[in-house]
C-alpha cells in the first residue's frame, strides 16, 4: 500500500518515507529516499507558480494537471512505479487539503491500477488518514480521458 503526506506531517522513522520533489526534500530538512520520477519539471512548475493570484485558479490548475500528466506520467509505468514504491508514504510540500502533486501521483494510480491511496499524517508514528482534494482527481480522469479517446463514463484501466 502506498499513502501520500507533507513533509510536515510524516515524521517519522517508523515507515518509509520517499520525497517525490524535485528538491528531495532538501527545503523541508528532509533526508531520506527519493524518486525523481514522481517530481514536476521546472519548466512548468515555475509557470503555473509565478501564474499563481493572476490569472483563475481553476485555469491554472488545469494548466498544471495537464502539463504534468503529458510531461511527466504518461512517459511512465503505473504497475512498475507503484510496485517500486510499495509500502510507502510518498512525501512533497503542500498542506494536505492543498493542490499538490503528490495528489496527482495518488489519483493516477487509484485510475490506472485501481487501488486507493489514502493521505495521512503520521502522528506518533501512527498513520491518520485525513482527507484529500477529490477534485484533482477529476480533472486528471478528464485529461486521460481525452489523451486516450475514451468516453466510457469510467476510466479504470486495470481492476
Amino acid at each position: 500500500m502506498i499513502y501520500t503526506s507533507s513533509y510536515k506531517n510524516s515524521r517519522t522513522n517508523k515507515y518509509r518515507t520517499v520525497s517525490i520533489s524535485k528538491d528531495k526534500g532538501r527545503d523541508a530538512e528532509y533526508d531520506g529516499d527519493y524518486d525523481l520520477r514522481l517530481a514536476p519539471l521546472e519548466s512548468f512548475f515555475r509557470i503555473w507558480k509565478n501564474n499563481r493570484g493572476i490569472i483563475p485558479e481553476r485555469e491554472n490548475t488545469e494548466y498544471y494537471i495537464n502539463e504534468f500528466y503529458y510531461q511527466v506520467l504518461k512517459k511512465l509505468n503505473p504497475e512498475e512505479i507503484y510496485k517500486d514504491l510499495d509500502n510507502s508514504i510518498l512525501l512533497c510540500y503542500e498542506d494536505n487539503t492543498e493542490f499538490c502533486h503528490r495528489h496527482l501521483v495518488a489519483a493516477w494510480f487509484e485510475l490506472f491500477l485501481g487501488v486507493e491511496i489514502k493521505e495521512v499524517n503520521v502522528i506518533n508514528d501512527k498513520i491518520e488518514v485525513v482527507e484529500k482534494p477529490e477534485y484533482i482527481k477529476e480533472m486528471l480522469e478528464k485529461v486521460i480521458k481525452e489523451d486516450l479517446n475514451i468516453t466510457d463514463s469510467k476510466l479504470l484501466i486495470k481492476k
